[in-house]
């Protein structure tokens, strides 16, 4: 199995959550449980990790945000740019 680093993606998820818990959310809201999320991929994608891990994480933040999140919203945005990411670094990966 290739292995792929997952460490400027890891790096660029806890910015999110950093920026998420500055806004200190509500118990149980959206953008709590989204942290709770973000919080699995970062300790997934850190060294050593397999794709599967982090693929596993990726997909219960994607279920998450088509259930919950409104794709026009501030959250939805930072899902779409973060699967953007996450894109990134498998297809930088495969190119190498």
């Amino acid at each position: 199995m290739r292995t792929i680093y997952f460490g400027d993606f890891r790096i660029y998820v806890l910015e999110h959550i950093k920026a998420l818990e500055a806004q200190n959310p509500e118990h149980q809201s959206t953008e709590w449980f989204l942290l709770r999320y973000l919080g699995k991929i970062a300790k997934n994608s850190n060294p050593p990790t397999t794709p599967g891990r982090v693929e596993g994480s990726m997909g219960g933040l994607i279920r998450f945000y088509v259930d919950t999140i409104d794709e026009n919203s501030e959250l939805g945005d930072r899902c779409i740019k973060i699967y953007a990411e996450y894109r990134k670094t498998l297809r930088f990966n495969q190119e190498s």
